[in-house]
């Protein structure tokens, strides 16, 4: 007797099989979603108003700024730390916090901000006028122990026309909130405003008039 083809019973299987290999992948698929953290984004927030940073400095005379420079680790937007207390020489960043745009950038943007809310700044075309050139030196969470950090701000401000006017280097250090990337994100803004403030009120004092 001639078998009758159980193809109907393969073509169930078939797709039976096909169905349980697109759950599994479907499944896998959120897995691995799942073990990705969402990033978060970091900039240093509104600036400090008039009346609570450049209110009580000296008034500045127009002022041109040139464009913020660092090293090349600050042309990324990793948010940096250093543990200090264990691995000194090594510089780590945070897997899911990063900065919206560079360290750099974010100083640039913050220094002209200050300039202006004091009436000060010009375009960098005007040659009539003196330059301020900021080199970032340091820009880093430093852990002292597991539980305590410090926002490290360091830079080297040159204020020319024609020639050097002034040089001088200015460096903040401000405590985190907590020990995590919140915290550091807090502290390097406030040692961002602090360096500002000084360097500000230090190219007050310097012979800028007539330049």
């Amino acid at each position: 007797m001639t078998s009758t083809p159980a193809l109907p019973t393969a073509r169930r299987a078939a797709r039976t099989l096909f169905a349980a290999l697109a759950i599994v992948s479907a499944l896998a698929g959120c897995a691995l979603t799942r073990s990705s953290p969402p990033v978060t984004t970091y900039d240093l927030g509104p600036p400090l108003s008039i009346e609570n940073s450049a209110g009580t400095l000296a008034k500045l005379p127009k002022l041109r700024i040139a464009q913020t420079e660092g090293p090349t680790w600050m042309e990324s937007n990793a948010l940096f730390y250093r543990l200090q207390y264990s691995q000194a020489q090594r510089m780590q960043s945070y897997a899911t916090q990063r900065w919206v745009i560079p360290p750099t950038q974010l100083f640039d943007g913050r220094l002209r901000e200050a300039v202006a809310a004091r009436g000060a700044l010009t375009w960098f075309g005007d040659t009539s006028v003196p330059a301020l050139k900021i080199d970032m030196l340091e820009f880093e969470q430093v852990f002292d122990s597991a539980t305590e950090s410090r926002g490290v701000v360091r830079v080297r401000a040159t204020v020319y026309h024609h020639g050097m006017i002034g040089q001088q280097t200015f460096a903040a250090r401000e405590p985190a909130p907590s020990a995590d990337g919140a915290g550091g994100v807090k502290a390097l803004a406030d040692s961002t405003d602090k360096v500002i403030a000084d360097m500000l009120a230090w190219a007050a004092t310097l012979p800028l008039q007539g330049k």
